[in-house]
């Protein structure tokens, strides 16, 4: 993530390209239980906002998750079934793969599946157990939230579990954050995946291994890949689909907050 332009706001703001900013702002919207404000700004949990903006060249492809610099978002729900019932029912949304559960490591009994929005987006779904494995080896913490949220149409669901990135340096990632931004590391694993399990669960024709962390930042969890799965495409800039930055209040009140940009540290 390279800091770029200070921002003044104590807020966190996950900023994403879409081809339709208003599209994507009401099915967010509608899914964790929220009212759009100022069209295309979404609140998703506590003092986070997820803020849509409209691409220039709408008829582009979402970049790959894999690919340095994408963004996704996950929510939390209290039966991931459940909720991925509803989604498998609507017309404009795909379910990929199965929902699997995690067997072991920092997250064992963790459950998650990815869903494909209306406009090609990936989003993801994940149901934390009651006692998260990472439990037993640290005293830091994610942000786990345990309510329902009665008005949201996705059934059990929680609101944001953490917003994802795709990094070309995971330890330069994590260290500033950390140094810059006051995170907490919580969790580190490593993931390998064939060919067959990629094309299932992502729509990739990929291999290979990822590394894995989880941090914790204000009221926000944030989860970082580096993946080594041979060639990937670079971020996209923030005028396309899929460009995105992330707004974080620094760890010097003088500064105020600085927009992260997803790429190379």
């Amino acid at each position: 993530m390279t800091t770029t332009e200070g921002i003044q706001t104590s807020l966190t703001t996950i900023g994403i390209t879409v081809p339709d900013a208003h599209q994507a702002a009401d099915f967010v919207a509608s899914l964790v239980g929220a009212t759009a404000t100022d069209g295309a700004s979404v609140p998703v949990s506590g003092s986070v906002t997820v803020e849509f903006t409209s691409s220039a060249s709408a008829e582009q492809t979402p970049p790959r998750i894999v690919d340095v610099g994408t963004n996704h978002l996950c929510f939390t729900v209290g039966d991931i079934d459940a909720a991925a019932g509803y989604l498998d029912e609507q017309q404009d949304v795909s379910l990929l793969g199965d929902v699997i559960t995690v067997p072991e490591g920092p997250i064992a009994g963790n459950k998650w599946i990815y869903f494909r929005s209306p406009w090609g987006t990936l989003f993801e779904l994940q149901q934390w157990p009651e006692t998260p494995g990472y439990f037993g080896h640290t005293d830091a913490r994610l942000h786990h939230r345990r309510d329902d949220i009665p008005s949201a149409l996705l059934p059990t669901c929680r609101g944001l579990d953490h917003s994802g990135y795709s990094v070309a340096d995971l330890d330069a990632t994590i260290a500033q954050l950390v140094g810059s931004h006051s995170a907490t590391e919580v969790l580190r694993t490593e993931i390998e995946a064939d060919r067959g399990f990629m094309r299932a669960q992502f729509d990739l024709e990929v291999e290979g291994t990822s590394r894995m962390a989880m941090v914790s930042v204000g009221e926000l969890n944030v989860e970082l890949f580096e993946h080594h799965i041979g060639r990937k495409h670079g971020a996209r800039p923030l005028t396309a689909n899929g460009g995105n930055f992330l707004t974080l209040p620094t760890s010097d009140r003088n500064t105020g907050a600085r927009r992260l940009f997803p790429g190379a540290p």
